[in-house]
């Protein structure tokens, strides 16, 4: 009868736990508020409509959902047929194809005339309606739109197919992608129009604001947050600095590390450690040097999460709630002592204006690094696997080859979320936004970094260093990517893998993918492993009790009570994924 009683309740309380799929400015307001970027999306799945070759090979262009496979003939051709309600968050083209005016046309919610209907030098130069720079950019050979486009029912995606010859290369090759997110049925999304409501004005200004002055924290700044602070110090080789050991719930606002001097062997060997809640395992386990994308030629730059070019050096804005605890660590592995010039943690103690208090459905930040050396036959190199619930965000990805060439940038990114339909990109300069080698092939002399740029950096994706020279059997790329606004939702599992097979053997690969995952609820009494209505029984029991016992099993939010927080977080993982 409680279960009844409670569950009732909840679903009259659930909006205000924040557990629906609440979407009340969705696009613009998935970037601005920052609070929200490490919640659940509850029944968001992530999509990508792309023209990789279908048969597995590397012909990854002019294929369309139909007509199937390859096509060469000037035909129209439907790019993606998606169910909705959704909304496309990026579309993508090399400039070079943007270039050439392939037909644009988008039809909503079953209707037989386009909303959309343009070209593709027109909406990716920034010239169609409202969309224009900074949220449509140029970069690296690249262009891309992030201007959302909602739809309440339906969208289909038609283009026209330019005619291309049997064998060879043509400009008139169509390379694109469009990233999308579907929501649950009932989402409360309404068809794009061609023009904004006045809150959804304010909504974008905000947006353009905010990709406008990277380097800033995106929230702004806090009158009640509280600041940690380090003064420059060295630390002893094989020790550990803490930057801050702090008692929770709360949240990390900001995190900064200054190494003006520092070598690219210091980088390299002074570790970044995030430990949640006493966890055995660390969250973020990562070189200083490869978690902010610093040292080694690389350039200094500023996105909207991450950074090295700030007054207090490298920054970190990425949000990282904990609930019971949160210890930050400097560790250097190295057998010389290593010195930083100052550390900042800043984090707001909960409950806090505009967040309140920190809900189930709010993940912790990881960051996985893995290393390789490709060997002989090697197809992919594993950039993320993680099960449970939550998001992926991006990465960063450093490569270097021995070869004057850069195969290494024909490897596709492969991303498959709850063991769903992967999805796949078109090349690894594609995923980063760039095109054709990052403007160092199919030059596009009107680039803002001009032809062959060794970086060049924006507020969701950049190149640090890219470079290759004549004679010398050395190519190298570092590159990053975020997803805010499009980030990928899963519910069990993520795979996020990309292709090495381009590379040469011996090529080294090194990658940092960011996660946001939702930490295990704790609460199994029978200590089985599974939760089930035996453990529900007990909850039943602790409910009224309230006894310290109980609190150490089931206040899940460390909210001094059980209450119906607690309760939402047992019972979605006692029936399963949300």
């Amino acid at each position: 009868m409680l279960r009844c009683i409670l569950t009732l309740t909840l679903a009259v309380s659930i909006t205000g736990l924040g557990l629906a799929p609440l979407l009340a400015d969705p696009g613009y307001a998935d970037y601005t508020a920052w609070a929200d970027w490490p919640r659940l999306r509850f029944g968001a799945q992530a999509g990508l409509a792309s023209s990789y070759d279908r048969s597995g090979g590397n012909g990854d262009y002019s294929h369309y959902e139909w007509p199937e496979g390859l096509i060469r003939e000037e035909v129209p051709a439907t790019v993606k047929t998606i169910e909705g309600p959704g909304v496309i968050y990026r579309f993508w083209m090399p400039h070079l194809t943007a270039n050439r005016s392939f037909d644009v046309r988008m039809y909503f919610d079953g209707e037989t005339t386009p909303r959309i209907d343009t070209t593709s030098d027109v909406l990716l130069g920034g010239t169609f309606a409202y969309f224009a720079p900074p949220l449509v950019d140029t970069c690296a050979g690249g262009q891309v739109c992030y201007e959302p486009i909602p739809f309440a029912e339906a969208l289909r995606i038609e283009t026209v197919n330019k005619e291309l010859p049997e064998s060879g290369w043509s400009p008139d090759r169509h390379y694109y992608q469009y990233g999308y997110l579907t929501y649950a049925p009932g989402a409360a999304l309404d068809s794009y129009t061609g023009t904004l409501s006045p809150e959804q004005q304010t909504a974008r200004a905000e947006t353009v604001d905010l990709f406008s002055n990277v380097g800033q924290h995106p929230a702004g700044e806090s009158q009640t947050a509280v600041q940690v602070t380090t003064q420059a110090t060295p630390i002893a080789a094989e020790d550990c600095l803490t930057l801050a050991d702090l008692s929770g719930p709360g949240t990390i606002r900001r995190l900064n590390v200054r190494m003006d001097s520092a070598t690219d062997e210091e980088l390299s060997g002074l570790h970044l450690v995030v430990v949640y809640d006493d966890e055995a395992t660390p969250a973020i386990n990562v070189p200083v040097g490869e978690f902010f994308g610093a040292g080694s030629l690389r350039a200094p730059y500023q996105s909207l999460p991450m950074g090295t070019d700030s007054a207090d050096g490298f920054y970190c804005y990425w949000p990282m709630p904990f609930r019971h605890s949160v210890r930050i660590e400097l560790c250097n592995t190295t057998t010389a002592a290593i010195a930083i010039d100052s550390g900042l943690v800043e984090y707001e103690p909960e409950p806090w204006p505009g967040a309140g208090p920190l809900a189930a459905d709010m993940c912790y930040l990881h960051a996985e690094r893995i290393s390789d050396i490709r060997t002989s036959g090697q197809i992919y190199h594993q950039m993320l696997s993680a099960d449970g619930r939550g998001h992926y965000v991006g990465n960063l990805l450093y490569i270097q080859q021995d070869s004057w060439s850069f195969s290494m940038l024909e490897g596709d990114e492969v991303i498959v979320a709850d063991a769903a339909a992967a999805l796949n990109g078109t090349g690894l300069e594609d995923a980063y936004n760039g095109g054709y080698y990052y403007n160092w092939v199919g030059v596009q002399p009107d680039e803002p970094e001009g032809p062959m740029p060794q970086s060049a950096t924006r507020p969701l994706s950049g190149i640090l260093y890219v470079h290759r020279e004549d004679g010398v059997e050395y190519a190298r790329a570092d590159q990053y990517r975020w997803y805010i606004a499009d980030r990928i939702p899963f519910s069990s599992s993520i795979e996020v893998k990309i292709e090495n097979r381009y590379s040469v053997t011996g090529a080294c690969w090194t990658s940092v993918a960011f996660c946001y995952r939702q930490p295990p609820v704790p609460a199994d009494p029978e200590g089985d492993g599974d939760l089930d209505l035996a453990d529900f029984a007990a909850f039943q029991r602790c409910w009224t009790d309230q006894t310290q016992p109980c609190l150490d099993l089931f206040d899940l939010d460390s909210g001094g009570g059980i209450d119906l927080t607690d309760f939402a977080a047992f019972e979605a993982s006692l029936t399963g994924p949300w």
